[in-house]
């Protein structure tokens, strides 16, 4: 088991690191050997920062706390498949460095999809099952140029137990999300826009209300901050 989040906001602001390292924390129990957070600068590029440790320690080390940025998604993880390791810490990327997911969840046949794909050409680095995720929406939108059929395509090769969330430099206004087994709430209001593992850590932060909506099983949902 695995912890997802992440913070859309349709302005810029230094309070979306903060505050989305808060949740991680706070989704402590569902793993604390690797925390990771990807977002988008102000030039919109993607930004990966990760280690092999607990959220509490991740976010009282993170030196980058006041950057402006409205999109940002993060992780805590706890092994399944793959050693404790940085690289198996997610967000976990493609070849090129412009998919970027974030995954609870087991893909119990990465291993042939593995195989399939360094065939092609594609380059893994680590040893976590979820690795194969990015690469499987690279490959299939370098055939369609539709992220949106990526994904839904990679969805279908895919055996076992799984939700995520993705983001990449193609449209650096959206994060994906999809959810095949486990939880993912989503609680928005006019400005922004809040998902999460589990509801808890977001109650904790918030403190206005905000519209709830809980993904149901095998949905896709896009969010954006426009």
């Amino acid at each position: 088991m695995c912890g997802i989040a992440g913070i859309l906001s349709k302005s810029q602001s230094n309070s979306t690191i903060p505050n989305l390292l808060s949740i991680l924390s706070n989704l402590i129990n569902r793993g604390k050997d690797g925390t990771g957070i990807g977002y988008f600068d102000c030039h919109h590029k993607m930004v990966i920062r990760k280690k092999e440790i607990a959220a509490p320690q991740f976010s009282e080390n993170y030196n980058e706390k006041n950057v402006d940025c409205n999109i940002a998604i993060g992780h805590v993880r706890l092994p399944t498949i793959g050693e404790i390791s940085e690289f198996n810490s997610h967000p976990l990327l493609d070849c090129s460095g412009n998919i970027a997911v974030i995954h609870n969840g087991t893909i119990k046949n990465y291993s042939p999809i593995k195989n399939e794909l360094s065939k092609k050409g594609h380059n893994f680095r680590g040893t976590v099952d979820s690795e194969v995720l990015p690469h499987l929406i690279e490959e299939y939108y370098d055939k369609t140029n539709d992220f949106e059929k990526a994904i839904q395509k990679s969805v279908k090769r895919m055996e076992g137990y799984f939700t995520f969330s993705v983001i990449s430099n193609y449209e650096p206004e959206k994060v994906y999300l999809y959810r095949h087994h486990f939880p993912l709430v989503v609680l928005k209001d006019d400005d922004q826009t809040y998902f999460s593992s589990e509801r808890k850590p977001l109650a904790q932060l918030l403190q206005k209300r905000f519209r709830v909506k809980h993904l149901k099983k095998d949905e896709l949902a896009i969010l954006s901050n426009d």
